[in-house]
């Protein structure tokens, strides 16, 4: 019987291993993160998923470590899908049939992390998930199989990442048995491509002095399970999850509360931006709950006059 290992962090490849098992190709090995790394965005455990089939789970912060190579080297396959390092020798070796990876972008366009944020923040309509073989690059190994998806003007990232998961979980669950019987033929990434940039939890911040066109797509590409878009009310960081899109401008200060929107569903509020304005639904103060935004009006917490990003 042929064996493979299964690494993830994530959400959109943890529920892989469900249907890897219900279809007759489990894992012989899980690997995931340690509960103390919860915090990282979309973050899933294994253990559960480890009990429930029997599968044996080894949990590690640095793949790299040795321990992996241990468990690892015996095995066909090796299949990482949401790992935030790269895979280093000898452990990017150690399978006959090699190492492969899942990448949300259409590469060799979007290598790097952080790509479904950015590609609603490019404001991108169109992508693919992109199924490869590792190599000692980061998203640059040859192409095993591309799975287009689109995105709407409406989607927030927590729609695409949905939809992102669902294509992950088809393409494992259709290419681990051909790649464990070696009928899969890859084919290098086209030359050139492009590198996006890492993003931190304080890349978040909204400048309300750019266009309200920019600050919808910019809060909708940090919705969970990413940090959020946020602002500030004097010094105090108010998260902003969702929001509406008004293409219509005002001569109003950029991050001036205009007025109450009110609604039988999320209540919001009407904010200026650089050009156009924003109808602000749901927020979160730092270390409180998410609320609707025509609440912090409604209790006095915010102002109508009042500026945000101050």
């Amino acid at each position: 019987m042929k064996t493979f290992a299964f690494a993830t962090g994530m959400e959109f490849a943890a529920p892989a291993v469900d249907v890897l098992v219900a279809q007759g190709t489990p894992p012989s090995l899980l690997i995931g993160y340690p509960p103390r790394l919860s915090h990282r965005s979309g973050y899933a455990p294994l253990r559960e998923a480890s009990d429930k089939h029997g599968i044996p789970l080894l949990e590690t912060d640095d793949i790299n470590d040795g321990r992996a190579y241990e468990r690892v080297k015996n095995m066909d396959l090796f299949v990482i899908a949401g790992w935030s390092q790269l895979v280093r020798e000898p452990l990017l070796s150690a399978c006959p049939r090699g190492s492969i990876g899942l990448h949300p972008t259409r590469l060799p366009e979007g290598r790097g992390r952080a790509a479904l944020p950015w590609t609603i923040i490019k404001g991108l309509t169109a992508s693919a998930v992109s199924l490869f073989f590792l190599d000692e690059g980061a998203d640059t190994g040859d192409l095993i199989a591309q799975r287009e998806f689109t995105i709407s003007r409406r989607d927030d990232v927590t729609a695409v990442y949905r939809r992102v998961t669902e294509i992950n979980v088809d393409l494992l669950a259709t290419y681990i048995p051909l790649l464990l019987d070696g009928r899969v033929v890859a084919r290098p990434q086209e030359p050139g491509g492009s590198w996006w940039e890492k993003r931190r939890p304080e890349d978040g911040v909204i400048d309300w002095s750019r266009p309200a066109s920019d600050l919808y797509d910019w809060v909708r590409a940090l919705a969970a399970p990413y940090p959020g878009a946020f602002t500030s009310v004097a010094g105090r960081r108010l998260y902003v999850h969702s929001a509406d899109l008004v293409e219509h401008g005002g001569s109003d200060p950029a991050g001036t509360v205009l007025a109450p929107v009110w609604s039988t569903g999320t209540g919001g509020m009407l904010v200026a931006c650089g050009s156009g304005l924003l109808v602000v639904r749901e927020v979160q103060w730092e270390g409180g709950e998410r609320r609707d935004a025509l609440g912090l009006l409604e209790s006095d917490e915010l102002a109508v006059g009042a500026c945000l990003g101050t």
